[in-house]
């Protein structure tokens, strides 16, 4: 179906708490294909566990602390209000548009088609970078917590490929399966936390203040700290981007999600929620507590010097097998959530016939889009053979600022281009939310290495240039011969 035959035209509709996503859905032009079979508690169960906030903190926040020392403080505090943010704007447009495409689908209806390839384009290369990252973390993990197995980075690419395989055996499993796995793992990880987190109120060795006002960095060299300045703070943001991320994996189970749009909407803000104030946490009291700073800078996960620190060897390990399992969990997930929005893109005819027919290939037993899980496994067990953790992280990071604020923009357009249509949950104190995240995601993408812009830059272009020499002729293409 053509992403024209779907658009809604911006009229009220009428949400029910029996099954108003499902008729909004069918509006939109769409069928129901896929098993609704989620609770807004289960809903958010797979979005936190899409986030994993004890593999965020301890696998994606290596590149925050290896780029910007402990201006990663201030840099999360500011991030975190920056998401809660984003999860006003997320409920609200996903509450009116409940399709599974999640922030793909939801900008293809608030903005024009060229900014749409653009976020497109984007949003993929999330879909092709979290979750080899996350493998590679799985792997890195592996190996300090069995110093016996081999050491190289082909290994750490050997264990990732293995867990991917893993992974993807249970994402092509019943989204109920994969629901009930992900509450068991999500319930161990929040242990790990809850430990993690006693420990570190118990022994704090500085203030708030010291990490938020003062921040240190390492040197050049490496071998002592220096002040990091409000610039470093400004790129913490960007790549905290990354790291306090995946709850818009919310918005990808919404055609799983019964009842209501406003359930959709309440899932969505309480995962964004969660998110923010779990990770946020869990960065700042590592740093309040760590022993010695530097230390913790140069060691090869900080989080987990902290708690070697107070926990003892067998603490720590307890700990690394908690990260493991998390990591896992959240690359479970995120195959299945990008899966998701691949699928969603198929089913819009946004490629060529013969891809979109590919990637909307469905399990008649399982109703799980197959081809779509499948891909994504393939690409990353290559990709982690050709990966470095820290820099896809970074990457990812400046591709989620981007799609972010493409979605800030497109919430403002919404309210202008539909007053009328129905707003199942409203965002509160519009526009200051989405101005504010506006405001935000500019300066931190500014702030950001020149090659990482660049490589942005580059995959922006040639959205541009697909939707122009590919996209529009076929749309025009179409518009005569139905004419």
């Amino acid at each position: 179906m053509s992403m024209d035959v779907i658009k809604t035209k911006g009229k009220p509709f009428v949400d029910s708490e029996v099954d108003g996503a499902q008729r909004r859905l069918e509006e939109l032009g769409y069928r129901q294909e896929l098993n609704r079979n989620l609770s807004i508690t289960g809903n958010v169960v797979m979005a936190l566990s899409n986030v994993s906030p004890l593999m965020a903190a301890f696998v994606y926040a290596l590149a925050a602390f290896a780029t910007v020392g402990i201006a990663t403080a201030p840099a999360a505090l500011i991030q975190g209000f920056n998401v809660i943010l984003i999860g006003f704007i997320i409920a609200e447009l996903g509450s009116i548009y409940p399709v599974s495409g999640g922030l793909y689908s939801i900008i293809s209806y608030i903005l024009p088609k060229p900014l749409v390839f653009v976020a497109v384009f984007t949003f993929m290369i999330q879909a092709f970078i979290y979750p080899p990252s996350i493998a590679l973390g799985v792997g890195q993990y592996l190996q300090i917590l069995f110093p016996q197995l081999p050491q190289s980075v082909f290994a750490t690419s050997v264990i990732a490929a293995i867990t991917f395989i893993a992974a993807l055996f249970i994402g092509l499993n019943s989204i109920v399966t994969n629901n009930r796995l992900a509450k068991i793992l999500l319930l161990l990880q929040l242990l790990v936390i809850a430990v993690f987190l006693v420990v570190c109120f118990a022994n704090p060795q500085r203030s708030l203040g010291d990490i938020v006002f003062s921040p240190q960095m390492l040197d050049g060299q490496g071998s002592g700290l220096t002040p990091a300045g409000f610039g470093a703070v400004l790129m913490g943001i960007g790549i905290l981007c990354a790291s306090i991320d995946g709850y818009p994996a919310s918005l990808g189970f919404s055609e799983e999600t019964k009842g209501s749009c406003r359930n959709i909407g309440k899932a969505a803000l309480i995962s964004a929620v969660s998110t923010a104030v779990l990770i946020v946490i869990v960065l700042i009291m590592s740093m309040i507590a760590a022993p010695d700073l530097q230390q913790f800078l140069t060691a090869p996960s900080p989080l987990l010097y902290t708690a070697e620190t107070y926990l003892g060897a067998l603490g720590s390990t307890l700990v690394n097998v908690g990260i493991i399992i998390a990591s896992f969990s959240c690359l479970v997930v995120i195959i299945n959530y990008m899966a998701r929005v691949i699928y969603t893109g198929g089913r819009d005819g946004i490629w060529p016939k013969k891809i979109n027919e590919f990637l909307t290939k469905v399990s008649s037993k399982s109703q799980i889009p197959w081809a779509a899980t499948t891909l994504i496994a393939v690409v990353g067990c290559f990709l982690v053979f050709y990966s470095n953790l820290v820099v896809l992280v970074i990457y990812g990071g400046l591709a989620a600022a981007t799609v972010y604020l493409l979605l800030a923009i497109g919430s403002i357009n919404s309210r202008r281009k539909d007053p009328e249509i129905t707003r199942p949950f409203r965002m509160p104190l519009f526009p200051i939310p989405s101005i504010l995240v506006i405001l935000f995601l500019i300066i931190a993408i500014g702030s950001q290495t020149p090659d990482v812009m660049l490589a942005v830059g580059i995959f922006i272009i040639l959205a541009l240039v697909y939707y122009y020499a590919y996209i529009r002729p076929r749309d025009m293409k179409g518009e005569k011969t139905s004419e």
